[in-house]
């Protein structure tokens, strides 16, 4: 059988909750870690780690001058109730702060493309899960698309275009734009994983559908879906980078892979540096650095 993923558990809880009503923060995230790596023609270096508290850090995202890390934080709360919030780790000075510190819970953060903002998922006070910016100059929050929900994570197709991962009985592809009040869908049975192409204007999601499960492209212009390779048994964690190479996780090792290519390379092998079971993956616009998510391990 394969291997459950425990932050897909705590998803597939979060929609069984919304749909009972119940409060979302009863499901306790999993701990986890942020890496981060350079990289040198492609080679990653040593990891750090970065993040300096413990519980779930996770969902890292570059800004677009590559001067910081965005990431998902859980600030634990009274009585075992934690929330998360968005922080930012300083590339320059290695030091952490915090973009929010909300009531309510934020995940995903992403820039938005040509905006001093970022997106993000909050889980409000009513239990929906919508988008919303959050400006990076004043930390000032607007709701942008007021009904598309429950939003699980997204991945911006341009300035006024959004693919998302809306939840439900079936995870299901949709494609919002701003000021439009219906979003269309355009697949099902889809992974959390949600990546603009580097290269054209496609979107890079992973397709459930078949077995192994499948990186799929999906063209806007022409409302096309295709595959483009398989990735590992179980896995639903990528990422590109400026030269057209996937790359992915399973286990402590790091994988690259070209378009072209038939299988993927082994770059790298973290167990020696306490990572295991590598999840989320980014890389900056630079292609000199890459994050990288993994399950907490505990200290004998």
């Amino acid at each position: 059988m394969p291997k459950t993923n425990p932050e897909r558990c705590v998803l597939i809880g979060l929609t069984i909750l919304l749909l009972c009503a119940e409060s979302v923060f009863s499901q306790s995230l999993p701990p986890t870690n942020i890496w981060l790596a350079p990289l040198s023609n492609g080679v990653p270096g040593q990891p750090t780690k970065i993040n300096p508290t413990g519980g779930y850090n996770n969902q890292p995202h570059f800004s677009t001058d590559d001067t910081v890390i965005y990431y998902t934080r859980e600030i634990p709360g009274e009585e075992g109730v934690s929330q998360t919030d968005i922080a930012v780790f300083h590339l320059a000075t290695n030091t952490t702060s915090m973009l929010t510190q909300t009531t309510e819970s934020e995940y995903s953060p992403t820039p938005i493309p040509g905006q001093n903002a970022l997106s993000v998922v909050q889980v409000e006070a009513d239990q929906k899960q919508r988008l919303w910016a959050i400006s990076t100059d004043t930390g000032e929050m607007e709701l942008i698309l007021p009904h598309a929900e429950p939003v699980g994570y997204h991945a911006w197709l341009n300035d006024h275009e959004v693919a998302m991962f809306i939840l439900g009985d079936s995870f299901t592809l949709h494609i919002g734009s701003i000021g439009v009040n219906e979003s269309r869908k355009v697949a099902d049975n889809i992974g959390r994983t949600l990546r603009k192409h580097s290269h054209h204007d496609g979107l890079l999601f992973v397709d459930k559908n078949t077995e192994p499960w499948q990186i799929a492209t999906y063209v806007p212009a022409t409302n096309n879906i295709s595959s483009v390779m398989p990735l590992f048994p179980a896995s639903e964690d990528f990422t590109l980078d400026g030269n057209g190479n996937y790359w992915t996780g399973n286990g402590s090792k790091l994988y690259r892979r070209g378009a072209g290519a038939g299988r993927w390379e082994l770059m790298a092998d973290f167990s020696a540096n306490g990572v295991s079971n590598i999840s989320r993956l980014a890389i900056n616009s630079g292609n000199d650095k890459i994050a990288l998510v993994s399950e907490h391990m505990p200290s004998n």
